[in-house]
């Protein structure tokens, strides 16, 4: 997607708290605070994602750790959206890295060094299928403190919002749909606003499970699962208020790479 996300996501996400973002294995903690996320979202070349997998292992991810990156999630597309989709989510203090004259990579390899990286690495990549965006956290509407392990996989939805239904929106989801998704046997659901990098009224939001079969059963937006939860006439009526506030949604899945990922 840029199409993500429909990530990051999210995205979200970021899919995301604080201490548990796309997939962050911690302790049970308490709502965490709002937090920012870089969401990246790239497209492999056929044939070369095993390849690129090695490389990031071996060669990438070393030369992120000795550039100070404490904490990169990887994910993937799983079975449906765009194949060869690569998200890779990172959690930001705050903005200002973007200030620096030099990048990360750049103060610790060299301009050589870090050019050469950045070289290697695009080659695996489809040109100009690159996109990303900077969101935000909202734990208010998220439901991520009880996961003390991180999920297999993820729903990402891209949610568009009417022009001022953003106040409505959030009411839904805190106090009609955030309920349905703690009783539905998810892992864990996490809302995440886009601040730049998609349209206005834009939110990303990931829905966690433990597999397709658990997703399958437990997929909150599903109606045999909000009638499962709610009851038929009550289903009907709570997906009557997004009438107006929710102008599309786009889903996608995917699957959390630990392997390929810098955790804490």
């Amino acid at each position: 997607m840029k199409k993500l996300l429909t990530i990051l996501a999210i995205f979200a996400f970021a899919l995301i708290a604080s201490d548990l973002a796309f997939g962050q294995t911690t302790s049970a903690q308490p709502a965490a605070k709002r937090q920012w996320y870089r969401i990246q979202e790239s497209v492999l070349k056929f044939g070369v994602a095993n390849e690129f997998y090695d490389f990031r292992v071996k060669e990438r991810v070393p030369a992120l750790k000795k550039a100070g990156y404490k904490h990169e999630e990887v994910w993937v597309a799983a079975a449906v959206g765009t194949a060869g989709s690569l998200y890779v989510i990172e959690p930001l203090d705050d903005l200002s890295g973007y200030d620096q004259a030099q990048n990360r990579l750049t103060k610790a390899l060299g301009e050589e060094g870090a050019r050469a990286l950045g070289k290697k690495t695009s080659q695996y990549f489809i040109d100009g299928m690159t996109h990303g965006w900077l969101a935000m956290s909202d734990p208010e509407l998220s439901w991520t403190e009880q996961m003390t392990s991180a999920p297999k996989i993820a729903i990402v939805a891209r949610v568009k919002i009417a022009r001022g239904r953003g106040a409505d929106f959030r009411n839904y989801i805190k106090n009609d749909y955030l309920p349905v998704v703690k009783k539905s046997g998810a892992r864990g659901y996490q809302v995440l606003s886009v601040r730049y990098g998609g349209d206005a009224g834009e939110y990303i939001t990931l829905t966690f499970f433990d597999g397709f079969a658990e997703l399958e059963k437990n997929d909150p937006s599903n109606a045999s699962v909000l009638n499962r939860v709610l009851g038929e006439a009550t289903a009907q009526k709570t997906v009557q208020k997004t009438v107006g506030v929710i102008l599309n949604v786009e889903r996608i899945i995917i699957r959390f790479r630990p392997d390929l990922s810098i955790l804490p």
